[in-house]
């Protein structure tokens, strides 16, 4: 190995192991599983400009399987958020990046719900981990410029439609705005019935069988929240598919997450597609 090589390796991991240090020393939590809790933490980072300090974390959430929601790189800010699956609710992450002279300050702030658990040495762990990963120098210009480009997952998620009803239902309940910022442009196929179709604007409207909370036995304990309806939008170019559909039928249909109006209750997929 070459002596320049072994010398940048053993300051890389000089660098990592003083970020954990000093990670663990401002770990903070703050909340209780009543309210929400807020566990935060924040390392400084030598000769890193704020804009590459957030295009690294950028990457490395991404690479986390996380989705990046919402980002300022002018102002240092990012949000970005674990996914929700059938069995858990979206963790959102807070980054924030300031200078601090030739240094780029770097704070991670983890917000749970009230009524999720979770260990503060496991989070603690967990986000000291991440920050470890920030380099600066040329190192860290580069992988900031490389970080800057990561695209969330392009992946199709799975739903049967009433439960991707009432995780909106739940979603908006919180924070209705945040539905939208969250959900824009993801993939997802639904399953379910066919309620009505009509025509909107050149496109087609065919809108799922969503019941009631009323009308279903399972429900999700303190799941209170009225109906939520979703349709998909279909191109002129799949008249076709959408003339032979009735009222009732079975279907499986994939489209982007397109909106979702909080007055109406009411969501949309656009550029949709009959899959199943």
């Amino acid at each position: 190995m070459h002596h320049k090589t072994l010398i940048a390796l053993v300051l890389a991991s000089a660098s990592a192991a003083a970020h954990a240090g000093e990670c663990e020393d401002n770990f903070a939590k703050s909340g209780s599983a009543f309210t929400g809790v807020d566990y935060s933490s924040r390392v400084s980072v030598p000769q890193l400009s704020v804009a590459d300090a957030l295009g690294q974390m950028r990457g490395i959430m991404v690479s986390e399987k996380m989705d990046v929601i919402t980002e300022d790189p002018a102002g240092g800010v990012m949000l970005v958020e674990q996914r929700s699956t059938g069995t858990t609710r979206a963790i959102p992450t807070l980054i924030n990046v300031s200078a601090s002279g030739d240094a780029a300050s770097v704070q991670m702030t983890v917000k749970t719900e009230k009524g999720q658990f979770a260990k503060a040495d496991a989070i603690r762990g967990y986000m000291c981990d991440l920050l470890s990963r920030v380099k600066g120098g040329e190192a860290g210009r580069l992988a900031g410029a490389q970080g800057a480009k990561v695209q969330n997952a392009n992946d199709v998620t799975v739903r049967d439609v009433y439960v991707f009803s009432r995780e909106i239902a739940r979603e908006a309940k919180g924070n209705a705005v945040a539905v939208g910022a969250r959900h824009k442009g993801r993939s997802y196929a639904l399953r379910g019935n066919v309620d009505y179709i009509q025509e909107d604007g050149e496109d087609y409207n065919v809108s799922f069988d969503v019941p009631d909370q009323s009308d279903v036995q399972l429900r999700v304990p303190g799941d209170r929240e009225p109906r939520v309806g979703v349709a998909c939008l279909f191109r002129p170019n799949q008249l076709a598919n959408v003339l032979t559909w009735r009222k009732g039928d079975r279907v499986t249909f994939t489209g982007a997450f397109y909106r979702y109006d909080d007055f109406k209750r009411m969501v949309w997929l656009e550029n949709c597609t009959k899959t199943g």
